[in-house]
């Protein structure tokens, strides 16, 4: 049976900001975006396509029986993808950013399901980057705080910023917000040099409560202030009240980026500008890659676990995927080989590097040949720490069909490609 849940809008990229490169950084594609059950139904992002990156979305526009079914194997798997769209078999992100439109949060929330949200909750902890706008800033909280100062917690809300949010009780307005003089965003774009934006569009968004101030989760960074004060006011005046911040947990976490208005529709000018700086920023500063573990010389280590096998460290490769190993070279080390076998019909490549994370683009030696057999030898290898990496070329094909993409040909690859990686140290005898 296939999945018919996904739109993929792919584009070619001539140049790009970010620190890293699209197509062999790791992630299956840049960006993901929830169009789901009872959020806007969008299928395009603008600062996706000016900034040429790769997205996929999940669509839902009847948001009946079948979307629910679609959204639940979305977000939290089946047979075919057992882990979800968003992660690989290993649990790690398996796009940089996913997005999250405006709507209703709680009634988003509460279609994706625990078993959804908590999929979410994994991707981010395990290094993938999150925007969301209005709704999408909502449902990344813990729950909110009314005109009384009475907080409720909400279940169906997210909790990937811990922190609570307010209700501004605007509707149908355009707010001027602004930057401090140290705003990250402000590496992307100068704003025209007021760092300012005029015109975003506001209906109903929220603000981040930042008192009392012990209430406020660590690494809660404040991106953008409202310029604004309704005079008669309201509800309570917002006026440069925190209407965008980020949050990071940890290294390994992926970073939170929460608006409270819309900018995304924007083709053109510095709200265009303010979406194509959350997606590099959250881009940037998705989690550290992590190392698989160190490859002991002679030993050979076979990665064949699958999801539900709870072992991380041993499981398959999936698309576009890296997986990253270390080995201690000695001194007078003469030689260094590295031997990797997998599936057959599958396209692995092999790299390797000293000090430092093999990536393709800038690997000190690889093999990105066809097929999944790789053998690469190192005489007189620097000593110290290497770094092997093992990516996989091979990914399924894309369609398109009622809720977005379907996957087609290699789809056993969503659930992981097994292999077996082995190094040997040939070291002088003196």
């Amino acid at each position: 049976m296939k999945s018919k849940f996904l739109l993929s809008v792919i584009f070619l990229m001539p140049y790009f900001v970010s620190a890293q490169s699209v197509g062999k950084n790791g992630f299956y594609k840049d960006v993901f975006m929830d169009s789901g059950i009872k959020l806007y139904d969008r299928i395009t992002l603008a600062a996706v396509d000016s900034l040429n990156l790769s997205m996929e979305v999940f669509l839902a526009k009847k948001n009946d029986g079948n979307d629910t079914l679609m959204q639940h194997r979305c977000f939290a798997g089946w047979e075919q993808d057992l882990n979800g769209a968003l992660l690989y078999p290993d649990g790690a992100p398996r796009f940089r950013v996913l997005y999250v439109n405006g709507g209703l949060a709680g009634s988003h929330g509460r279609s994706l399901g625990e078993e959804g949200r908590e999929a979410i909750r994994k991707y981010i902890a395990a290094g993938g980057s999150y925007l969301g706008t209005c709704a999408g800033a909502f449902v990344a909280s813990s729950g909110y705080i009314d005109a009384e100062d009475n907080y409720s917690p909400n279940k169906n809300y997210l909790g990937i910023w811990p922190g609570r949010v307010r209700d501004t009780y605007l509707q149908d307005k355009y707010l001027t917000m602004y930057m401090e003089e140290d705003c990250p965003l402000l590496k992307y774009n100068d704003f025209g040099g007021d760092r300012k934006v005029e015109g975003i569009y506001h209906l109903n968004g929220p603000y981040a409560a930042l008192e009392p101030q012990d209430s406020v989760p660590a690494g809660t960074l404040p991106l953008l202030r409202v310029d604004y004060d309704t005079i008669p006011p309201v509800g309570p005046s917002i006026d440069n009240q925190v209407t965008c911040w980020a949050y990071k947990a940890n290294e390994k976490a992926g970073t939170v980026i929460s608006m409270a208005s819309h900018p995304e529709d924007i083709t053109t000018g510095e709200r265009l500008h303010l979406m194509e700086a959350f997606l590099l920023y959250a881009m940037d500063n998705t989690g550290a890659p992590q190392v698989k573990g160190e490859l002991v010389p002679g030993q050979e280590r076979e990665m064949n676990k699958s999801t539900e096998d709870g072992e991380p460290l041993y499981t398959k490769i999936g698309d576009r995927q890296y997986h990253h190993f270390t080995v201690d070279v000695p001194k007078r080390a003469k030689k260094l080989i590295i031997t990797l076998e997998g599936a057959y019909g599958v396209d692995l490549s092999l790299a390797a590097n000293p000090e430092s994370l093999a990536f393709l683009k800038d690997a000190f030696i690889k093999d990105e040949s066809d097929g999944s057999s790789k053998t690469i030898m190192l005489k007189k290898p620097q000593q110290g720490k290497w770094y092997i990496s093992v990516f996989c070329e091979t990914a399924p094909d894309v369609e398109f069909g009622e809720n977005g993409f379907v996957y087609t040909g290699r789809t056993d690859v969503l659930n992981g490609v097994p292999y077996k990686i082995k190094v040997e140290l040939k070291a002088n005898i003196r």
